[in-house]
């Protein structure tokens, strides 16, 4: 890619700032490429993305969506990722989910595919725990970090503050998250003067905490 297609790119890319939906129609290759084989996103998906799209004239958008397995969650958090990191400069996020073997083998995975069929897939690096933007002297103020959780070491969430840009915060199969997670999560998701993007993911195996919570 030349230096003038990587500014067109980016250009078309920051027009989708506040639609993930059009971000993810136009930036990946539903027609053209084999391994997709002209499939397009499901309906419930694109519900999500339009919820968060049409919640983002306010700096806070929460979403909670109840989901099972095998029906696109990993691909959708994907996505979102994808979308957050690329229309928002110096975007910083932090994704996690039940266990390490979920987020590394699963949500790194599909992370993995849809960074390789990304238009913009030359603006970022993914490593074994991070995307990060491809731009020397923001490698630590514009990435998304693959964090494991732990309930005795939360305080490795308490840092994910951004005032004046964007956090985006997933949580995949979220009932399966310890609460001090949520709590710990919390104050940056309350940053003023910052958008923020708090998304939970999961089936709600329990009939209490957060993740519960999030359904009334």
């Amino acid at each position: 890619m030349t230096h003038e297609e990587e500014i067109e790119l980016g250009k078309e890319m920051a027009q989708y700032a506040a639609d993930p939906w059009r971000f993810v129609m136009d930036m990946f290759p539903w027609n053209s490429h084999p391994e997709l084989k002209g499939a397009a996103p499901e309906k419930w998906q694109r519900e999500v993305l339009e919820e968060i799209r049409d919640g983002l004239p306010e700096e806070k958008v929460r979403i909670a969506c109840a989901s099972g397995h095998g029906v696109g969650k990993t691909a959708l958090t994907s996505w979102i990722i994808l979308w957050a990191l690329a229309t928002c400069r110096d975007t910083r996020g932090v994704l996690t989910a039940s266990n390490e073997a979920q987020l590394y083998t699963k949500n790194r995975a599909e992370l993995t595919k849809w960074h390789r069929l990304f238009r913009g897939k030359e603006f970022f690096n993914l490593t074994a725990t991070a995307l990060i933007r491809n731009d020397p002297g923001h490698e630590l103020t514009w990435r998304l970090d693959l964090l494991p959780w732990n309930p005795f070491k939360a305080e490795a969430f308490a840092g994910l503050h951004n005032a004046g840009r964007r956090i985006l915060i997933i949580f995949d199969e979220a009932s399966a998250i310890d609460p001090i997670i949520f709590e710990t999560v919390e104050p940056a998701a309350s940053d003023v003067n910052t958008q923020v993007i708090w998304c939970c993911f999961g089936n709600p195996l329990h009939n209490t905490g957060p993740f519960r919570e999030c359904f009334g």
